[in-house]
């Protein structure tokens, strides 16, 4: 399929809104008068997943637009996807599909949140003022070790990335259940787990202590 960007002449998709209604992606835009058909494209952000511009998502007519308020999604699978909305232009034999330089014909939402889930346990050594401390984290997806951190904190339990002393992971999450090597704590001392600043798209994930 040939691809041409946008010349001021062909149809232009604007004002792309995106909303999660019922566990499904909603899209509204502004449909050209004169456009009939559009391809529709979809790519998870999280995955970066490359578009094959030969296999469209969804061929959408304005007449679907129209008899069902939008572009509506039920397959939302990806926790954060971009849809691209390409005019499909028939112009006597010459077919192509356009695109904008100014990305006005594309969305990101979140449609879900990742869940990463973990546990911490503590276990005290006889006639010392020191504890061992045992973290499990569970994550839905491989998430790269610099995408967490644990808190250390003296005296309270840290209540944020930043309030405490930050450590970093030695390898990558699995997806499942992940067990760390014990370490070795003061007493005093408390231990939490974090996303670190590190994260892209830091709003799509969401991190449970258990």
């Amino acid at each position: 399929m040939e691809i041409r960007w946008y010349d001021g002449i062909d149809p232009k998709i604007s004002d792309i809104k995106a909303h999660v209604k019922d566990g499904q992606v909603v899209l509204n835009f502004k449909w050209p008068n004169e456009l009939e058909n559009l391809y529709i494209y979809k790519q998870s952000v999280i995955n970066e997943d490359a578009i094959d511009w030969e296999k469209p998502y969804r061929k959408y007519t304005k007449s679907e637009y129209s008899s069902f308020g939008g572009f509506i999604d039920q397959n939302v699978g990806s926790a954060m996807s971009k849809y691209i909305l390409c005019p499909y232009i028939q112009d006597g034999f010459d077919t192509y599909l356009v695109r904008y330089e100014d990305h006005c014909n594309e969305v990101e939402v979140i449609s879900q949140r990742i869940e990463i889930r973990y546990e911490i346990k503590e276990r005290k050594k006889l006639f010392s003022s020191r504890k061992l401390v045992s973290m499990q984290v569970f994550c839905e997806l491989a998430v790269p070790k610099e995408y967490l951190c644990y808190v250390k904190k003296k005296g309270n339990i840290p209540v944020d990335l930043n309030d405490g002393m930050q450590f970093q992971f030695i390898s990558d999450f699995s997806p499942g259940d992940n067990i760390m090597p014990e370490i070795e704590v003061d007493k005093d001392e408390y231990v939490r787990i974090y996303l670190t600043d590190e994260v892209p798209y830091k709003e799509a994930y969401r991190i449970i202590k258990g």
